[in-house]
């Protein structure tokens, strides 16, 4: 687990921890419906006396900065806190224990008041309907040719929807049909029963709708089960057009058939 800094968020465990307490609180989720889920995976978390320092400290901050802290998560986390900062931090840096200290001290301060600007839950939008579905195969025009991509997954939330397209290698002068699509071939490689997709980029809902001129749906698929490589935030063509040329022959990635990672084929759409 990287650690950035002494602050209560400043780790991959805290991060995470505050991240799907907030976030998932803000689309709306029941309160106690999150702790439960994070108290589910305590034992994930504090593999020792370190990490449990991060979890609990990070548990309860988040929880207080949405308004909803329990007694008890309080109460546990304050007791951590009196023990002191944990001796492992001088391992980070000579200085990081004081350090951290104050910055326990500090929360163990905001901890036993309420949260005076707590974290409000948006109002709700406008439900939006997405462009596009997992498995969708499409066409995207470049200027001078069209590249072939799909989707591999759509993340929708009621603030959110971002979609994660993975690239073919496959580009050509004429536009692409799914006899082109089972024929191209993509950066990835098993990992388990999973496969792990290496040239998968994603966009917000408002910039893909920049882009729907330059894609046209030309069928559907349903995918086996992957993983997500690169998640890299795409704006443009260009950016997808970046992801189809890579230079698969200097990379560590493998290029297999598309049709590998295809559970069934949608003949209807087909």
């Amino acid at each position: 687990m990287a650690i950035d800094g002494v602050k209560i968020i400043d780790s991959d465990d805290g991060y995470d921890i505050y991240n799907s307490i907030v976030e998932r609180y803000k689309d709306g989720e029941n309160a106690d419906k999150i702790i439960a889920d994070i108290l589910s995976d305590e034992n994930n978390f504090c593999t020792d006396d370190f990490y449990r320092e991060i979890y609990w400290t990070a548990f309860a901050y988040s929880l207080w900065k949405i308004g909803h802290l329990p007694d008890d998560i309080r109460d546990r986390a304050l007791k951590i806190i009196k023990k002191g900062a944990d001796r492992f931090w001088l391992e980070i840096d000579s200085k990081a224990l004081s350090q951290r200290q104050k910055v326990l001290d500090k929360l163990a301060v905001q901890l036993q008041s309420e949260n005076p600007k707590p974290i409000k839950v948006p109002k709700s939008r406008v439900k939006r309907k997405p462009y596009f579905k997992k498995g969708d195969v499409l066409a995207v025009k470049f200027k001078n040719e069209y590249g072939l991509i799909f989707v591999s997954k759509v993340d929708q939330t009621p603030r959110k929807i971002e979609y994660h397209l993975a690239c073919t290698n496959l580009l050509q002068k004429e536009k692409p049909n799914m006899d082109d699509f089972l024929n191209s071939q993509i950066a990835c490689s098993k990992h388990g029963i999973k496969y792990w997709i290496d040239t998968d980029c994603w966009f917000n809902h408002k910039d893909l709708e920049m882009l729907l001129d330059n894609i046209e749906k030309i069928g559907q698929v349903e995918l086996e089960d992957s993983l997500l490589g690169v998640l890299s935030p795409a704006h443009t063509l260009d950016d997808i057009y970046d992801e189809i040329t890579k230079d698969i022959e200097i990379s560590p990635h493998t290029l297999n058939d598309a049709y590998c990672i295809i559970k069934r084929l949608n003949v209807e759409e087909y």
